[in-house]
C-alpha cells in the first residue's frame, strides 16, 4: 500500500486557503472594529467594506477547499489547513500589534510545528 501524498495543485490551493483563512480574520476583526463606531450593530456591518472582502475571501476560500478535498486525502489536508490556528495569532500580533504572552507564542510554534511533520509525511 503506498501512503497518501499531496499533490502539487492541491498543495497550492492549501497554501492559497491558509492565508486566504489569514486575511478573511484579519478583515473581519477590523471591519468588526471599525463598525462599532457606526449606530445599529447590522448597518455598521454591512457598511464594512472589510467585513466584505472577508465574506468574499470565505467564498473563495470554500471553493478552493472543495478542489482540496478532490485532489487529496482529508487525512492530509485537514491537518496542514490548521496552520491557521498559528498563522491567524501571529499575524494579529505583527500587523495589529495584538499581544500574545509566551505561552500562547509557544502554542502557535507547536501547531506550526505539528503542521510541518504532517506536511512533510504527504508530500
Amino acid at each position: 500500500m503506498t501512503a497518501a501524498r499531496l499533490v502539487p495543485a492541491a498543495l497550492g490551493l492549501l497554501a492559497f486557503c491558509i492565508v486566504a483563512e489569514t486575511v478573511q480574520q484579519l478583515a473581519f476583526k477590523v471591519g468588526g472594529t471599525r463598525a462599532e463606531g457606526v449606530a445599529g450593530f447590522a448597518r455598521g456591518i454591512a457598511l464594512q467594506p472589510l467585513i466584505w472582502l472577508g465574506v468574499a475571501l470565505w467564498v473563495v476560500e470554500s471553493i478552493a477547499w472543495v478542489l482540496v478535498l478532490q485532489k487529496s486525502p482529508i487525512s492530509l489536508a485537514y491537518p496542514v489547513m490548521t496552520a491557521t490556528y498559528a498563522t491567524v495569532p501571529l499575524a494579529a500580533l505583527l500587523l495589529l500589534k495584538e499581544r500574545m504572552t509566551g505561552r500562547q507564542m509557544l502554542g502557535a510554534g507547536l501547531i506550526f510545528g505539528g503542521v510541518v511533520l504532517v506536511g512533510i509525511a504527504g508530500a
